[in-house]
Formats: C-alpha cells, structure tokens, sequence
C-alpha cells in the first residue's frame, strides 16, 4: 500500500507515460505537479522502482527516464476506482443520514401536536 504521495507520483506517472514506452522527465516538472522538494521526489522513485511499478532506466542531474510497469498501471486504476466508491459510499451514508432525520423531525412534530391536541 502506497502513501498519499507515492500514489499521487504514480498516478502522474502512468499519465505522462501513457502507452507504457519510457518518458524523459524533468524532476521540477513533477516538484510542480507534487508538493515534494527534488529529493524527496528521488527516494520516492527509488522507491516505486523497488516495489516495481516503475522502471528506471537513468535518474541523472533533475532528468529521470522512466516507464509505468503493468503492476503501476494496474495499482494506479485499483486506487482511482476505490477513490470513486469511498465518495459514492459517502454520498449515500449523506442523503441516507439526512432523509433520517428529515422523517425523525416529522415525525416528532407529528407526535407533538398529537399530544397538544389531545391535552
């Protein structure tokens, strides 16, 4: 499982890399795109390259020449659908919470002027 950061760097990634053919970028392209400072960005390649869901072929001087492995690709499409569920979930669970007690206030106000009636 990848950090917040790491997975965002992937994500960056696999879309400048599209087609799986190797990509030279420049290390304050992706400092722009992610708030990392250059070293940061290079232990965090290093570190997608060890969990190979990327491969490097060169990392000199700010330029890195890199391609998205399938296992990057695949990581990265598992993580944005599972994005996308977490807020469809959390949509539900708010209309869900909110229609609860839209019909728990009625029907407290039901009852109360049922009693005021009565009385």
């Amino acid at each position: 499982m990848l950090d917040e950061t790491s997975g965002a760097l992937l994500a960056k990634l696999n879309a400048l890399c599209e087609g799986g053919g190797f990509k030279i970028i420049e290390s304050a392209e992706l400092c722009r795109m992610l708030p990392v400072e250059e070293t940061e960005l290079s232990r965090r390649m290093a570190y997608l390259a060890e969990k190979r869901l990327i491969e490097l072929r060169y990392a000199e001087e700010g330029m890195y020449c890199v391609r998205t492995l399938p296992a990057g690709r695949v990581y990265a499409e598992a993580a944005a659908r599972e994005a996308r569920e977490s807020l469809k979930n959390r949509r539900t669970l708010f209309f869900g919470a909110a229609l609860g007690a839209f019909l728990g206030g009625s029907l407290a106000g039901i009852v109360v002027s049922l009693i005021t009636l009565l009385v």
